[in-house]
């Protein structure tokens, strides 16, 4: 008797299956970096977009400008996404891209902040975060890029907000 035996065309059969699978799932290695770093964009926009607005909206006053500083900034950090992902720190370096949008909203054009000013800055940011949009300590490390133990002290909340 010539031939396969029926378990043994099962067995090619499912082995046929499972590779010509894998073969489908295998893309090629910038097709999955690139729906990788799309998803960190998105999951960052999703996390940030909210305190971005309202932090915007709080130093520019309108909401229709804020919402175009913020769609602005979220462009610009888009545009530059792997980029950012493949250094230190994406989040604080969004945090700037947000700050200069919101600078330009303001008739501030963006300049080159010296290092010494950059610590002010962020401690500026960090109170004003903590004041006017209640956020906690740890929230505002995330939104502005920072590790909690590099935050400068807070002052505490009265009791009525």
């Amino acid at each position: 008797m010539t031939g396969h035996r029926p378990a043994d065309r099962c067995r090619e059969t499912a082995w046929a299956a499972v590779t010509a699978g894998q073969r489908a799932l295998v893309r090629p290695p910038e097709g999955r970096a690139q729906r990788t770093a799309l998803a960190a964009y998105m999951a960052f926009r999703e996390r940030h977009y909210e305190p971005y607005l309202q932090y915007a909206a709080l130093r520019i006053g309108g909401s229709a400008a804020a919402e175009a500083a913020v769609i602005a900034a979220f462009t610009e950090l888009a545009v530059s996404w792997t980029a950012i992902l493949g250094g230190a720190g994406p989040a604080a370096v969004a945090w700037r891209i947000l700050h200069d949008h919101v600078d330009r909203a303001l008739g501030c054009g963006p300049t080159a902040v010296p290092a010494s000013q950059i610590v002010q800055t962020l401690q500026y940011d960090a109170r004003f975060l903590h004041e006017q949009m209640h956020l906690s300590p740890d929230r505002i490390a995330e939104v502005l890029g920072i590790r909690p133990a590099d935050l400068p002290s807070l002052p505490a909340r009265s009791p009525q907000e």
